[in-house]
């Protein structure tokens, strides 16, 4: 009698109709609110921006333009302000909010006395609401009682149109808009630089390198890809800004301060052509996403989190 048997291959279970739907089934509401909320009106924004969609205005033809829209931009002076004022804010609100924010890193790195306790006032101005910030910024710009001139003159200069002047006015945004955000990038880079590994900045030590030329060529370096991430993070949010800059200047003067934002609020929901203002928005989406993929791969980033190569 023979001895060998032949064993049948075992077969995994069957799923059930509960273990193949039910994920699903739990995810069902989630994906259904991100539908509504998300990905239906974002498909609807890019077909209406083919038409003349104008709802307060039934007469008019609001038929289907195909790329008139997006053709008309390209003759639109204010859309193009807007993008440059959009990018003189950025730049200069990104590189300033950096540049603070690093002094601030490298300044708190040091265990100093009370340190703790001043870090923790120095994230005040990031809790703030932005509507609150604009109006108590725009009382403080006044140029006969607000507290800013006041102060110039009682060092012996004279009081200043910050938001009533064509050249200063940018430049006065740009201020508060640092004074709210830096301690955006200083909480970044400080995290950064505490969980940075100390035993570069000892080497160094050992190979005679000053305090200046280990933050040079040791520190900064070490840094890169968090400094890469913050400015990449908070550029992002600058171009979405909106509310303080409406509060305090509406635009103007002269659509000195017209970012992009307030643009396209006044296209939609003060004209209410919400075919152009759709098309106004996925052009300056598809700007801004020109700008974050370049700037992505000239400063590596890309391939630093593939882990193909270093920054």
């Amino acid at each position: 009698m023979s001895t060998n048997q032949t064993v049948a291959p075992s077969r995994a279970p069957a799923k059930t109709i509960h273990e193949s739907f039910g994920p699903w089934l739990l995810l069902a509401p989630c994906l259904a609110v991100l539908f509504l909320v998300g990905i239906f009106p974002l498909c609807y924004s890019l077909w209406i921006s083919f038409t003349s969609y104008h709802p307060t205005n039934p007469s008019f033809d609001q038929g289907f333009v195909f790329l008139d829209n997006y053709i008309a931009i390209l003759s639109d002076r204010q859309a193009l302000n807007s993008i440059v004022v959009t990018f003189l804010f950025t730049a200069g609100s990104v590189l300033a909010s950096l540049i603070f924010g690093l002094l601030l890193a490298f300044l708190f790195n040091h265990d100093l006395p009370g340190s703790a306790v001043i870090r923790t006032l120095l994230l005040i101005p990031m809790l703030v609401t932005p509507l609150a910030i604009g109006i108590t910024w725009r009382i403080m710009y006044y140029p006969d009682t607000g507290v800013i001139n006041y102060l110039l003159a009682a060092v012996g200069v004279g009081g200043q149109a910050w938001l009533s002047s064509t050249g200063q006015a940018l430049i006065s945004v740009i201020i508060v808009d640092v004074w709210q955000w830096t301690p955006f990038m200083f909480l970044i880079l400080y995290a950064g630089l505490r969980s940075s590994p100390r035993s570069p900045m000892e080497a160094a030590a050992i190979d005679g390198a000053s305090g200046w030329q280990s933050l040079i060529y040791v520190k900064l370096p070490m840094l890169k890809p968090i400094i890469v991430l913050a400015v990449l993070l908070r550029g992002i949010d600058a171009v979405r800004t909106f509310d303080q800059v409406f509060m305090m200047t509406r635009g103007g003067p002269n659509l000195a301060t017209d970012l992009a934002s307030l643009y396209l609020q006044r296209v939609n929901f003060k004209f209410f052509d919400l075919g152009y203002g759709a098309a106004l928005s996925w052009a300056f989406l598809l700007v801004l996403a020109a700008i974050v993929v370049t700037f992505l791969k000239r400063t590596g980033f890309i391939n630093y989190i593939s882990g193909k190569e270093r920054l």
